[in-house]
Parts: C-alpha cells; sequence; structure tokens
C-alpha cells in the first residue's frame, strides 16, 4: 500500500447525483426481472462486487475481503437480507478504497465514492425484500362488499 503518495480525489453534489441515479435505474432495471432469478442474480452480483478491487491497493485485505463477500452471497441465495448486507459491506470497502486506494473504474478518481453512495440504496432496497417498484404503479384491484 502506497497511501503516502495517494491523493483523495475530489468528490461533488454531482458525483453524489449521478451515484443516486445509477441506483434508482439498477432497482428499476432488476424490477423487471422476475422473482427467484432476481434474488439469484443479485447473490452472484454481491459475489462478484467482493473481487471488483482486486489489485486495488490494499494487498492481501482485498482477497480476505473477497472470501467474505463469497460467503454473504452464498447466504443470499436464500436471504434477501445478506444481499443488502453485502452492499453495506461493500461500502465501507468503497470508503476504504476512495481515502487508501485505488479507485473502482480506473478512469473515474472518484467513482468509490460514487459507488460509497450508491451501495447503501441498494442495501436499503434488499432490506425490504428487492420489491418491484413497478408494482406501484399497478392499478390495485378493489374489493366491494
Amino acid at each position: 500500500m502506497d497511501t503516502p503518495n495517494h491523493v483523495v480525489p475530489e468528490f461533488t453534489l454531482t458525483n453524489a447525483l449521478a451515484a443516486v441515479l445509477i441506483a434508482f435505474a439498477f432497482i428499476a432495471l432488476m424490477s423487471l426481472v422476475k422473482e427467484p432469478s432476481r434474488q439469484k442474480i443479485n447473490a452472484i452480483l454481491i459475489a462478484g462486487a467482493g473481487g471488483v478491487y482486486w489489485s486495488g491497493g490494499l494487498g492481501v485485505w482485498e482477497f480476505m475481503f473477497g472470501t467474505i463477500m463469497l460467503f454473504v452471497a452464498y447466504k443470499g441465495l436464500k436471504h434477501y437480507y445478506f444481499i443488502g448486507i453485502g452492499w453495506l459491506l461493500h461500502t465501507v470497502w468503497d470508503l476504504l478504497h476512495h481515502v487508501y486506494g485505488s479507485p473502482i473504474v480506473y478512469l473515474e478518481p472518484s467513482s468509490s465514492a460514487g459507488c460509497a453512495v450508491c451501495d447503501p440504496i441498494l442495501a436499503v432496497w434488499f432490506f425490504f425484500g428487492a420489491p418491484s417498484v413497478w408494482n406501484l404503479f399497478r392499478k390495485q384491484k378493489m374489493i366491494t362488499i
């Protein structure tokens, strides 16, 4: 880890708003995927999220984090709660990379901070069981007596 030479990238309001929009776009697109495929795909995504920073500047800790994320992803195959935990763990990892390591997207220095804004929004959605947002717009059937 070469932290003495690391410069913490600037993170602006525009970066944060873009991250929020990305989170909402992800939720909207994933809402189109039917269950149980939605849960399985997201468990696989959280496993992949554990490996995106390998060679990201935090040494052996990158592999330890990846191992933890694999366990969380495995549990996420049965319970959305664990996928939410995975996104919160990834948020912490994003912040560490923003301050001490390499960004998640090489060409965008503040991408790790943006990911740290996006991930908790996703986590909240998963803690609620990842409901389809499109069901909010469907007309509810009324029962009359």
